[in-house]
């Protein structure tokens, strides 16, 4: 998910991995005609300002079109919704840095797809 990783370069941090290969899931109306993807991508946290890296991914999402909202209690974590994807976060939690975001639904069968990639 390209706007997963760009949000990423953003930042100066190293060390992002994928939490895994991307789930699929069920959305929309009626099972079985429509799919989106969920993603995570982490890295430990810098010694930066939080607060400014949260800022910079704001600002990148709201370029893209899409809805930003940013909540600063317990922690900072930027919520986005709309535009190239169906939803994204970035969380400045103490533990780590991690972005998780949702494809938009695509046609498809989530049950089929998943029973295809376990064989």
């Amino acid at each position: 998910m390209s706007t997963v990783e760009d949000s990423a370069a953003l930042l100066n941090v190293s060390g992002w991995t994928w939490d895994g290969a991307p789930e699929v899931g069920n959305c929309g109306q009626s099972r079985g005609e429509r799919v989106n993807y969920t993603y995570g991508y982490g890295a430990p946290p810098p010694d930066g300002d939080r607060a400014s890296d949260a800022e910079k991914v704001a600002d990148y999402w709201r370029s893209l079109g899409m809805e930003v909202r940013v909540v600063d209690e317990p922690l900072i974590v930027v919520y986005a919704k709309g535009g190239p994807v169906g939803g994204l976060s970035f969380s400045t939690a103490p533990g780590d840095y991690h972005i998780a975001g949702t494809s938009l639904c695509v046609p498809g069968d989530a049950k089929a797809i998943r029973d295809q990639d376990n064989g």
